[in-house]
């Protein structure tokens, strides 16, 4: 081999070199390619429906909120709070908590605990609250975006104060409290037609929503919750994480903060409701069968508390049914003790009766002596 060809014989080397490891680089540049970016969520709606009644929601015209419920997730039965007053209840939507532990019931109550929205500002999540008016302003975060209304206990207020403020808030959690059934149900009742034709408006707002979504190009996007607060309300869920077009099991009002606060990474302390793993999708390194473990585990847990909250209320109904026992001893005692004090006192009584017809017969008998005595005095001694 001549010195001259060695150049040439390297140059081609080198060629040969690059043009492979081209093709080595190319299957990992066209697979990088082919990856799309996963679809986030947009924003995350919880709109409660104050009195809302899942059974009449189904037999009355509604097409946003049914036409929701077909296509993502429904709950075949949602389990109210008791009791079912409207700030009890929110504040049990957005903490998780019973009444017992939240203690936020009636007017004139110090709300207790950390609502959803606060635990998300705290993971610097930003949040909007709609709706809050009376009792329930206390259950707003400093943190967010809290609107002020006025509302005057007007859906369509909510809405439009919604929409009205929806440039400058781009919130990522919204809270949305609707407020005008549960005033429909007081007045009319839940089987009247004035509150079937109060859920079809009610569900038209809900609809302005929905539309303002739509022409965004969010809505697919979108996570959204409606629920309401009292009797049996419903629960539809819709939104990328979760499931489609099925039914679940009755779950919780509860249940519904633990849930979106897992998805968010916000942590809810002492949360009763659960978090419903029966209605996420399959996620990286979590199949069906890992979710399915974690709900029943979490279902698990709550037979356990359910049986040892069994256990304690036998032990209670024991100590109920001694104590009657003994306050029913201690009445007969008393009502023992009642009967011999009524007896004196009859006694006393008919002593008295005859003290008193003594008196009379002895004043009786000192009369007819006077009458006697004068008579024969004044036979005696006036002779006539």
């Amino acid at each position: 081999m001549s010195i001259r060809r060695i150049p040439c014989i390297l140059l081609a080397l080198f060629i040969c070199l690059a043009f492979s490891s081209q093709g080595l680089a190319e299957p990992e540049s066209g697979d990088t390619s082919s990856q799309e970016s996963p679809v986030v969520t947009s924003k995350i709606f919880i709109i409660i429906i104050d009195g809302l009644q899942d059974d009449v929601l189904q037999k009355t015209s509604a097409p946003n909120m049914n036409g929701m419920a077909n296509t993502g997730i429904r709950a075949s039965g949602v389990v109210s709070v008791y009791p079912d007053t409207a700030q009890a209840t929110v504040a049990s939507v957005l903490t998780g908590r019973l009444p017992a532990k939240h203690q936020f019931i009636k007017p004139g109550d110090q709300f207790n605990g950390l609502t959803l929205q606060g635990a998300m500002e705290q993971k610097k999540i930003s949040t909007s609250f709609f709706g809050a008016e009376g009792e329930l302003k206390k259950l707003l975060y400093r943190g967010g975006h809290n609107c002020s209304g006025p509302f005057n206990g007007k859906d369509e207020l909510v809405i439009n104060n919604l929409l009205n403020e929806w440039s400058q808030t781009q919130s990522y959690l919204n809270i949305i409290v609707l407020p005008e059934l549960r005033s429909v149900i007081n007045e009319y009742g839940i089987d009247s037609n004035e509150y079937k034709m109060a859920v079809t408006k009610t569900d038209n707002q809900v609809g302005r929503l929905f539309r303002k979504l739509h022409d965004e190009n969010t809505f697919a996007r979108s996570m959204i919750i409606i629920t309401g607060t009292m009797g049996k309300p419903p629960l539809f869920v819709k939104g990328l994480p979760f499931k489609e077009s099925i039914q679940i099991p009755p779950v919780s009002l509860c249940d519904i903060a633990p849930t979106i606060g897992y998805l968010n990474g916000a942590k809810l302390d002492q949360a009763d409701g659960m978090i419903l793993w029966n209605v996420l999708k399959d996620m990286p390194g979590q199949d069906e069968n890992v979710l399915m473990k974690e709900r029943v585990k979490d279902l698990s847990n709550a037979n356990a508390r359910l049986q040892e909250e069994m256990r304690r209320l036998e032990k209670e109904k024991v100590r109920v049914k001694e104590e009657q026992a003994l306050v029913a001893r201690e009445k007969e005692n008393i009502q023992g003790q009642i009967r011999l004090r009524d007896q004196k006192i009859a006694g006393l009584e008919n002593r008295i009766s005859l003290y008193h017809i003594g008196f009379v017969a002895i004043i009786i008998l000192l009369g007819l002596g006077y009458l006697i005595l004068f008579r024969l005095l004044r036979k005696r001694y006036l002779m006539f």
